[in-house]
């Protein structure tokens, strides 16, 4: 099989969208980052991977990827995907593999390097979808591809195809250099320099029918919580010596638990589930369908559902259904997560200032690190808290809340 010389993972955005939560490749699932997701499904695809990241998260990812992978600074002048990559100029020549930060059936790339004969200078992935998503479209003319709009209208998209950005570029210095000369203001120069390759009849894309799973907004974690949880199909439990289950604890598989857990009496755990090391899951809780971090104390009576809980969460008696709580988050007794509309329409979030439908009948609350919530609250559907905040008890949380409020 054909390596790909390159392999390059854009990582060095702002993560603006995905608020109160930082670093989406940094989000661990089943006890690690997914960047390392990333890297071990396309390691056998690519001769060296690159990162491309900030100056302000470079420590961060090194500490987790450590030689695994070669690391960016994107340029601080140059913005988005196009400044990404622009600032590997001079550093990788050859063919090169650019992904973003969605998740895909990495057996697709062999697709992605057959479709690449002749005259094609650059392919890429195109799906699907049933609803707007916040990306390339692609325009189409008696089924053959056009052109690609970033982002248009929602009541206006050209077709029902978007690009993944798992794009298989033949020469990227000559796709630098396109990306260079491309002078506007909007911040859709990438997308205008695939436009261009197209206009000379250089790009072709692969329909793709597999999975995929977006993480753009901070939701979005929960069906990428979802795709892993999925993949559990048995039990495993840490050595019995490094567990204490009680006797009248139900587990109902598939779960993985890690070493240090402890289950409390009559407390029940209903799979697909992921349980982080030293974590305690008190008498009489109930957790379903949930990835909970390490250092966690779910407490007695409480109730976590189809909910992904960061490291060092603290929960006192509380329901916390179809919601993200960062690391260090600490609920007091009684707090509430409504995470249905009564209306029962799809919860609305706000993002940069613009209502956002996040395609969800259910969906909690978003909270950031270290955010402690007072008891007795009760968090909307979709209301986003910041990080370092303080909420105090009684409060009933309508909308969102800025960090250290």
């Amino acid at each position: 099989m054909k390596k790909i010389k390159n392999i390059i993972i854009l990582a060095g955005g702002d993560s603006d969208r995905f608020w109160p939560l930082k670093e989406k490749l940094l989000t661990p699932f089943l006890g690690k980052p997914l960047i390392l997701h990333f890297i071990d499904g396309l390691s056998e695809y690519g001769e060296e991977i690159f990162v491309v990241c900030s100056e302000a998260n470079k420590s961060l990812f090194e500490k987790q990827v450590g030689e695994r992978a070669q690391f960016i600074i994107q340029d601080i002048t140059k913005d988005g995907m196009a400044g990404a990559t622009i600032s590997c100029k001079g550093i990788i020549h050859g063919d090169a593999l650019i992904i973003g930060n969605d998740f895909f059936e990495f057996s697709a790339i062999d697709e992605l390097i057959e479709k690449m004969k002749g005259a094609t200078e650059f392919v890429f992935l195109a799906k699907k979808v049933d609803s707007y998503y916040p990306g390339g479209y692609l325009e189409l003319k008696n089924n053959k591809l056009s052109g690609i709009i970033e982002k248009p209208d929602p009541s206006h998209v050209p077709s029902d195809l978007v690009n993944l950005v798992v794009d298989y570029v033949k020469n990227i210095d000559n796709f630098i250099q396109i990306l260079e000369g491309i002078k506007v203001e909007t911040d859709d120069h990438y997308e205008r320099a695939i436009h261009s390759l197209i206009q000379e009849g250089k790009v072709d894309y692969v329909s793709y029918k597999g999975y995929w799973k977006a993480i753009k907004y901070p939701w979005h974690v929960l069906s990428m919580m979802r795709h892993f949880l999925d993949g559990i199909k048995a039990n495993k439990l840490a050595d019995s010596k490094d567990l204490t289950i009680a006797e009248t604890a139900i587990i109902q598989g598939p779960v993985i638990m890690e070493k240090g857990v402890k289950v409390g009496h009559f407390a029940k755990i209903t799979g697909p589930c992921y349980i982080g090391e030293n974590t305690i899951i008190a008498d009489y809780a109930l957790v379903r369908e949930s990835h909970i971090g390490k250092n966690c104390l779910i407490g007695s009576s409480c109730e976590v559902a189809r909910s992904y809980l960061g490291d060092k969460v603290s929960l006192h008696r509380n329901y916390v259904g179809d919601s993200v709580l960062a690391d260090g988050v600490l609920f007091g007794s009684g707090v509430v997560t409504a995470n249905f509309r009564f209306d029962e329409s799809e919860v609305q979030s706000i993002v940069k200032e613009k209502k956002v439908n996040t395609n969800m009948k259910k969906l909690g609350a978003i909270v950031g690190k270290n955010t402690k919530i007072g008891v007795n609250s009760t968090l909307y559907p979709g209301v986003k808290v910041g990080s370092n905040c303080l909420v105090f008890p009684g409060e009933v949380v309508r909308k969102d809340v800025p960090d250290k409020a």
